[in-house]
């Protein structure tokens, strides 16, 4: 009797071990940030730039199988449409969206935007470009109304505090990304 028992904990025990299931998960270093699993919702761009968004229907060591998905906004509502056996390699995938960008379905295409990333509009130089640039404006424009010349030599100072703002902002915006790229800094793996 003690082996017959033995024998049936031995046989599930080994059906579960078998029905392992692979995963991707993103890391930083060696922290580990996301995990996809089948049936997981994942979004991606390649490196033609195109987004995809999809469900994960298999994961291997090296790839990943996707149904493509796909909403379509009319005025009853909402359609969805899904294409099957797309198969993708990890090293296909360039980009991935933070958790605070939006996903938009315009003309059966993905579309990330800026969504609720905290001071997204400072990280990316815009309003040091917009405070340079109306600096600058400002000081011409008063300039001009006292009758004085804007680009005098003791007028130079205001205008070069606008020029240095706004290149800040142009060098922010220049380096500006929001999107999480694999690589040296990230790492996208199967699990």
């Amino acid at each position: 009797m003690p082996k017959t028992i033995l024998l049936i904990i031995l046989f599930f025990c080994s059906f579960f071990a078998y029905s392992q299931q692979h995963y991707l998960v993103l890391r930083k270093k060696n922290k580990s940030l996301q995990f996809y699993w089948k049936d997981s919702h994942f979004t991606f761009q390649q490196k033609d730039g195109q987004w995809i968004t999809g469900i994960l229907t298999k994961i291997t060591r090296d790839s990943f199988y996707l149904t493509k998905e796909i909403i379509r906004y009319n005025a009853m509502g909402t359609d969805t449409l899904h294409y099957g056996g797309y198969s993708f390699e990890i090293k296909d995938v360039y980009a991935l969206p933070t958790k605070n960008e939006l996903i938009v379905y315009e003309n059966d295409e993905v579309h990330i935007i800026l969504g609720h990333e905290k001071f997204a509009w400072v990280r990316n130089g815009f309003i040091f470009m917009v405070a340079g640039a109306g600096y600058a404006g400002i000081s011409i424009v008063n300039d001009l109304v006292t009758n004085s010349s804007p680009f005098a030599k003791e007028n130079l100072a205001g205008l070069g505090i606008a020029a240095g703002v706004f290149l800040v902002g142009l060098y922010l915006h220049h380096n500006f990304d929001p999107y999480i790229h694999p690589g040296k800094k990230y790492q996208l793996i199967s699990g």
